[in-house]
C-alpha cells in the first residue's frame, strides 16, 4: 500500500519541518538567515511541544482524526481510505466556506484545491498530545498493509476522542469553534502528555489573559510557574535576545550594500538599522550573569544533534560572547563582528547570499530574519485561547442553568 500522503521517501515529521522551514521564508520575522534553526526550534519543543508554525485552531486536533474514523468506517483500505480521507479533509473546507471561512480556516483563500491539507499539518501534535494511539504512533501514517491493520486492531485514535457532530463531514457545527467536551478533552489530553511545559501552565483557567502577552517570558505569563520552567523560559528570552542583535547586523550589512547599489525601494533602511542597533544595546546590560553552559545543555537534551553542530555553536558562541560582554561600545562598527556575520550567511547561503548576489538584494523588502526569536507562541497562543474559550463556554452554560 502506497504511504499516507507521502512525499518523496521521507517522514511524516520530516515533511512537517520542510513545510514549517516553507512557511517560515515567507515570514520576514522569522527567517533563518544566519542558521540558528536548530536552537530556536529545540527551545520552541521545549516551551510548546507539538505546535508548527502551521497551527492555525485547535479544533482541527478532533477533525483529523474525524475524517480517518469516517473513512474508517466504511469500511476501506489502502489507497481507497487514504483517498477518502482526502475527500473528507476537502468536504470539510466545503463546510467551512458556507460557515463563512472562519479565521485560521486551512484553504481560506484557496478553498478546496488547498495543497497541503489538514492531517498533514497536524500529524505530529496528534501523537504528541497521546489523541493518535496506534501501534505506529511513533512514525508517519501507516506505510503499508501490516501497519494499517495493526492500528486498526489497537485503535488508531484515543478511546475517549469526542464523537463528531451530526452530519460530519459534510457539515461542521460551530465551524472552528471547539464545543465545551471538545475543549475540554483536547486539555485534558495536553495535561497528560506534555506536563512541566509552558503549554500546559497556561491551560490554567487564570492564564486565558496572558495569551495577550507579545513574548511567552512576560510576568503574566510565567506568573506561578515552577522554577525549573521559569528557568528553561529565562534562557529561551536571553537567547531570543541576544541572538536578535546578529539578525539586525545582517539586515545592517544588507542595508549598507542596497545603498550603495543605489536601490531606493526600500526607504533610508542603514539609518533604521543602526538605530535598532543602538536601541537592542541598551536592553542587553544583564546578559553578561547569562549561565550560557546551562542553556546548552537544555537545548543539546532536546536535540542531541545540535552538540554535533560545530558550525553553528561556534558561531553562536562567538555572538554571545559580543553580546554578553558588556559596555557601550557600538557593535555595528566591530569589524570582527561584521566579518562573522558576512562570513556566516554567506557559508550557508552560498550564491544565494544577498551580500554577493544583486538579483536578490534588489529584491529585498527591507527585512529578512529582523524580528525576535518567539518560539510558535503565537500559534500556541491561538490553540490555547481556542481550549480557554471552549472551556468557558462550558462554564457560562452552567451559570446560566442555576
Amino acid at each position: 500500500m502506497a504511504s499516507t500522503l507521502s512525499w518523496l521517501d521521507s517522514s511524516r515529521a520530516d515533511q512537517q519541518r520542510m513545510r514549517e522551514l516553507l512557511n517560515l521564508f515567507s515570514n520576514t520575522e522569522s527567517r533563518d538567515e544566519l542558521g540558528i534553526g536548530q536552537v530556536r526550534d529545540a527551545f520552541s519543543d521545549m516551551l510548546f511541544p507539538g505546535i508548527s508554525t502551521l497551527h492555525t485552531r485547535a479544533r482541527y486536533l478532533l477533525i483529523v482524526p474525524w475524517c480517518f474514523q469516517d473513512a474508517q468506517s466504511h469500511r476501506l483500505r489502502g489507497n481507497a481510505s487514504t483517498a477518502k480521507v482526502a475527500r473528507n479533509e476537502r468536504t470539510v473546507i466545503s463546510a467551512l466556506i458556507r460557515a463563512g471561512r472562519p479565521a485560521g480556516m486551512i484553504g481560506r483563500r484557496t478553498g478546496v484545491k488547498v495543497r497541503t491539507l489538514p492531517s498533514t499539518i497536524y500529524a505530529t501534535a496528534l501523537t504528541t498530545f497521546g489523541i493518535r494511539t496506534g501501534a505506529s504512533a511513533a512514525g508517519p501514517w501507516p506505510s503499508s498493509e501490516t501497519e494499517e491493520l495493526a492500528e486498526l486492531r489497537t485503535g488508531m485514535w484515543h478511546s475517549t476522542l469526542p464523537d463528531p457532530p451530526a452530519g460530519f463531514p459534510n457539515e461542521l457545527d460551530n465551524a472552528l469553534t471547539l464545543g465545551a467536551d471538545e475543549a475540554r478533552w483536547l486539555r485534558e489530553r495536553m495535561l497528560a502528555m506534555v506536563p512541566n511545559t509552558l503549554l500546559a501552565h497556561l491551560l490554567a483557567p487564570e492564564r486565558r489573559m496572558a495569551l495577550e502577552e507579545t513574548y511567552p517570558w512576560n510576568d503574566a505569563v510565567l506568573a506561578a510557574a515552577a522554577p525549573e520552567l521559569v528557568s528553561g523560559v529565562r534562557h529561551a528570552a536571553h537567547f531570543s535576545l541576544a541572538i536578535h542583535g546578529a539578525a539586525l547586523l545582517y539586515n545592517l550589512l544588507v542595508a549598507e550594500r542596497y545603498e550603495r547599489a543605489g536601490l531606493t525601494g526600500v526607504e533610508s533602511p542603514v539609518d533604521f538599522y543602526r538605530e535598532s542597533i543602538a536601541k537592542w544595546t541598551d536592553q542587553i546590560s544583564d546578559l553578561h550573569e547569562w549561565n550560557r553552559a546551562e542553556m546548552w545543555s537544555r537545548v543539546i537534551e532536546i536535540n542531541k544533534a545540535i552538540a554535533a553542530n560545530k558550525n553553528a555553536r561556534r558561531f553562536i558562541e562567538r555572538w554571545l560572547d559580543a553580546a554578553t560582554k558588556g559596555g557601550t561600545y557600538e557593535i555595528w562598527k566591530e569589524p570582527s563582528l561584521r566579518m562573522l556575520i558576512e562570513e556566516r550567511e554567506r557559508s550557508i547561503k552560498k550564491a544565494q547570499s544577498r551580500l554577493v548576489n544583486d538579483k536578490l538584494l534588489r529584491r529585498w523588502s527591507g527585512a529578512s530574519g529582523s524580528g525576535r526569536l518567539v518560539y510558535r507562541w503565537p500559534q500556541a497562543a491561538r490553540l490555547l485561547a481556542d481550549i480557554h474559550d471552549g472551556c468557558a463556554g462550558e462554564l457560562e452554560t452552567d451559570l446560566a442553568g442555576t
